[in-house]
Parts: structure tokens; C-alpha cells; sequence
């Protein structure tokens, strides 16, 4: 197939398709389509789970926690001209949630994937993908040796508590591929306590019946320069460049959290991940002109319904606030970006029992002023 560049030969393609009434497919259609599937809802929850209404409503039992609120199944919104996937394995946040695993993304190129962050239920969240996204074949693109690269944007026990399956659960299946992973200054020393604290795994699958190789239960770790503020390509294959900026998480609290720019080689996307936090300097350069940037948001409008952060309003505007990204902090990173696309995860919805909507927070963000955004599931491609 030959493609032309010459600006005249488009236009006058675009003229023959509007006279003839064909129309070519816009970024717009293709959102306001993805849309229109993502609201699509079904009578039941659908997964059809049992469900009793709890009495009181607490940090257990939030209605964003509710499967009768879950009531579409994961998608496939990736564009249809492009090979590399963004895949949503986990969308969740530090809430107890069973329809949502802890944060868990991945860029799938060539059939090979890279994840970024590591939430609870990481290796589950490999199953749940593989059985309900009808988009691609994800067993042969999680075959036991491509579980291999792995970037953290930041220390966080949600985003890091799936490590010790990420490094050891393949093992056990035969996997010999050590793992090889990116992050923060203290990623090596979290890495080192895991491998120190379930050396019992490693010992038996080496010296008990088994007989394994050593290779593949352990990881290397590549910290992030703590000193460069924009820390340019930190990794590259034949696949992916991977570029590191330093962003804004609880105010300085934690010192060294990161967003991350990959660029697909063989369809030239630009994906960044933003990890948690507000708007930044660094978050605005990795998210420059992307095609995408996936990141987490918070509502604005029912702050007071959150089950942490104080006991007053006010408190919690503070608090959450210095942590996480409101609507019009969202809308910002939009217009200083210019990211086209926007994949929102780690949800803090909080709306209340008697009026939730599962696309509530996407309605806040809408109305706030961003533009192309998703509510994401676990599950959905991208």
C-alpha cells in the first residue's frame, strides 16, 4: 500500500469524499462511537454477581465497589490503524474493589508487552484480560517470557504490591527471563527486601523436587537519575523509547515520582503514563502532543462523600487534593500538552449511594472542559 503526503492530492481526496457524501471518519466520530459503546448499559451487572445492599456505607463497601454499578464489559477502543495496544489491566485505587485490580497498564507492541506500575492483583489481572478482551489473543502476547519489562512511576504500596507475583508467580510456571524494572530511587531497595523475603520460592523451585534453573527468579533494577529533572530515554529496543520526567505527587512528601513518554516504533504513537498526582512541568512535557496520555482523576463535586482525607470539606480539598488530580487541574494538563486523547484509571468517583453513576467522574471531567476522554475498565484496549 502506497500513502501520499502531497497536501493537494488529500484535500482534493477529502472534496471527492464529501461531494460523493462518503465523509472521512474524524478523531471526533471515532470518540463520540467509543462513547456512545462505553454507556451502553445492561439490567444486571455484567458479570451477574450476587448483590446485597450493605446498611451503612463505609470505606468496604463504596458504591464504586457495587456490581450492580458494573455494567459493561471490558472494550476494544484502540484505533484500528495503529498495531500497538494500550491495555488497562487494573483501574483501581487503594479501595477494596473486586471489579477493579490495583494499578496495572501496559503497552503491547509487536506482541510484546511493557508494564507500567504493579497494583494488587497483578497476575490475576493477566487472567481476567486474557478471558474477556476480545480485541487480540493476550495469551500469546503473555507467554511466561515476554513478562519481562516493568516501569514504576512511584513508590506507592498501590502501585508496587504486586511486585512479588510480577517477579516470582511466571517462575513458578517455568519462566526463565529475569525481570528487568525501572523507577525511583528506593526501587532497588523495595526489590532486594521482595527477593530477600520470599527466597523460601527461589530455594524449593531450585534445590526440591523441582530441580529449576536460577534463571528467572530474580530482577534487576535501573533507578532513575534522582538528579535530572527530565531524564530523557532511559530505555530503548526495537520496539519502544521510553523516556522518564519528573512529576508532582503529595507536594514534595514523596520526592521522586515519574511519568513516562513511549514512543512505538513500528506506528510512531506517543503514549505517556502520568502515574498519580497534579499538574506538573514534567507530567505537561511527557504528555507534549501525545496521542495519549493515561492518568488517574478525582471528582471535584462530591470531595465530601470521599471515605479519607479529614473530616471536613475543607480538609479533604486540602489533603486529596495534594495527592490527586481534579477536573480542573486535568483540564490544565490538557491545554498546556496538547494531548489528544485522555485514558483515565485509578478512579476516585465517591459519588453517593442514592445518585452513583459509574460514568459520573467522566461527566465532572467533561464538564470541567476535557476534551477526548475515556473512563477505562480493567480489561479495555486502547
Amino acid at each position: 500500500m502506497c500513502f501520499y503526503s502531497n497536501k493537494n492530492f488529500l484535500l482534493s481526496v477529502s472534496l471527492v469524499f464529501c461531494i460523493l457524501g462518503i465523509g472521512l471518519i474524524s478523531n471526533a466520530d471515532v470518540y463520540t462511537d467509543n462513547l456512545a459503546k462505553g454507556a451502553k448499559t445492561t439490567k444486571k451487572n455484567y458479570m451477574n454477581d450476587p448483590f446485597v445492599r450493605p446498611a451503612k456505607v463505609n470505606w468496604l463497601v463504596q458504591p464504586e465497589t457495587w456490581p450492580i454499578d458494573f455494567n459493561r464489559g471490558p472494550l476494544d477502543r484502540s484505533p484500528k490503524n495503529k498495531s500497538s495496544k494500550i491495555l488497562t489491566m487494573g483501574t483501581g485505587d487503594p479501595t477494596p474493589n473486586t471489579y477493579r485490580f490495583g494499578p496495572a497498564m501496559a503497552i503491547i507492541v509487536n506482541n510484546y508487552p511493557y508494564f507500567i506500575d504493579c497494583g494488587e492483583g497483578w497476575f490475576r489481572a493477566l487472567n481476567r484480560s486474557a478471558l474477556t478482551q476480545k480485541g487480540m489473543d493476550l495469551t500469546q502476547v503473555f507467554k511466561l517470557n515476554n513478562l519481562k519489562y516493568l516501569f514504576i512511576t512511584h513508590l506507592h504500596e498501590d502501585h508496587t504490591v504486586g511486585l512479588p507475583s510480577f517477579i516470582l508467580s511466571p517462575y513458578k510456571y517455568g519462566s526463565t527471563t529475569n525481570k528487568v524494572i525501572f523507577g525511583p530511587v528506593g526501587s532497588e531497595n523495595l526489590v532486594d527486601c521482595i527477593i530477600k523475603g520470599w527466597q523460601v520460592d527461589r530455594q524449593v523451585a531450585t534445590q526440591g523436587p523441582m530441580h529449576a534453573t536460577p534463571e528467572g527468579n530474580s530482577a534487576v533494577v535501573g533507578e532513575i537519575n534522582p538528579h535530572t529533572e527530565f531524564s530523557g530515554p532511559i530505555f530503548e529496543d526495537a520496539n519502544v523509547k521510553v523516556e522518564a520526567f519528573r512529576t508532582d505527587h503529595a507536594h514534595g512528601a514523596l520526592r521522586y515520582t515519574y511519568a513516562y513518554r513511549f514512543t512505538t516504533k513500528p506506528d510512531g504513537r506517543i503514549i505517556a503514563f502520568g502515574g498519580d498526582g497534579h499538574h506538573s512541568k514534567g507530567l505537561v512535557e511527557a504528555a507534549k502532543n501525545a496521542d495519549v496520555l493515561v492518568i488517574e482523576g478525582c471528582t471535584w463535586k462530591n470531595l465530601k462523600y470521599a471515605p479519607w482525607g479529614g473530616k471536613t470539606l475543607k480538609e479533604k480539598e486540602k489533603i486529596i487534593g495534594a495527592y490527586h488530580m481534579f477536573p480542573k487541574d486535568l483540564k490544565k494538563v490538557q491545554q498546556d500538552s496538547g494531548v489528544k486523547n485522555i485514558v483515565m484509571v485509578h478512579e476516585q468517583n465517591y459519588s453517593p449511594a442514592d445518585s452513583y453513576s459509574r460514568l459520573g467522574l467522566l461527566h465532572e471531567m467533561q464538564e470541567a472542559g476535557v476534551k477526548n476522554i475515556y473512563s477505562a475498565m480493567d480489561g479495555d484496549l486502547y
